[in-house]
């Protein structure tokens, strides 16, 4: 193409054709701009393309670890609910000075414990390391950068801290009041007050179980307000995810 176009100009310089001459060597230069234009528009379309692939996968990544952190969450849910039904059994049977039994047994081995909440992180930590405005979208980028950094420290660091003072108070009262007896047929480790009589009369004891019940309770309201707060970013990524052609 080149040897073709120097063979044009010859020809018109030899004819002594200068105005045609320059006329050509104009038009030449609007093409060599042209395809530089072209050029440039080529690779920045890659560019974009790359970027947008980049953001793409970024999100679908987080958008799996938040999906495991609901499952995480509704799973230390359970957990708690049943550290309430056996503290609140327990406590019951204490007030209302119920005969023990093995179900009351079965409990009085699972007063303690608590359903610790850790969010998958991987991710997230990935999009930082590769930089934050990878997002484009400033409302996601923003949503996402919330739930991670303030948000989720409401169900984890916060709760945390909360529950070490109740959680010694409840510890050190069923370490005084409650003794691990035999192990069932079915494996089940069961557990039984040291002295009956002055556990029922114990208010210490109540009071801490009554202390934890309330906290497992507080503790599973912040999980399910965890588990909204994670749900509404699910949705945006999905929505943007949708209009990226993912």
């Amino acid at each position: 193409m080149i040897k073709f176009f120097r063979k044009i100009r010859q020809r018109l310089l030899s004819e002594n054709k200068f105005s045609k001459y320059l006329i050509y060597a104009v038009g030449e230069i609007v093409l060599v701009v042209i395809g530089i234009l072209i050029a440039l528009q080529i690779n920045n379309w890659n560019s974009d393309r790359i970027e947008y692939e980049l953001e793409s996968n970024m999100l679908s990544e987080i958008l799996v670890n938040l999906e495991k952190d609901v499952f995480n969450l509704n799973s230390k849910i359970n957990y708690n609910e049943n550290r309430i039904k056996h503290n609140s059994a327990v406590l019951e049977h204490l007030i209302l000075k119920t005969p023990l039994t093995d179900t009351l047994r079965f409990s009085y081995a699972r007063l303690t414990g608590r359903g610790t909440f850790e969010p998958i992180t991987v991710a997230y930590e990935n999009l930082k390391s590769k930089g934050i405005d990878i997002i484009r979208n400033d409302s996601l980028r923003i949503s996402i950068s919330e739930l991670y950094d303030f948000k989720y420290f409401y169900v984890t660091e916060d709760l945390r801290m909360d529950y070490e003072p109740i959680k010694d108070f409840h510890m050190s009262e069923i370490y005084k009041n409650v003794k691990t007896t035999y192990e069932a047929i079915d494996n089940r480790g069961l557990a039984e007050p040291v002295n009956l009589s002055n556990a029922q009369n114990d208010i210490y004891f109540q009071e801490a179980l009554k202390r934890a019940i309330s906290f497992y309770r507080w503790m599973n309201r912040n999980y399910r307000n965890g588990i909204r707060e994670n749900e509404i970013v699910q949705m945006k990524i999905k929505v943007e995810l949708t209009q990226n052609g993912k």
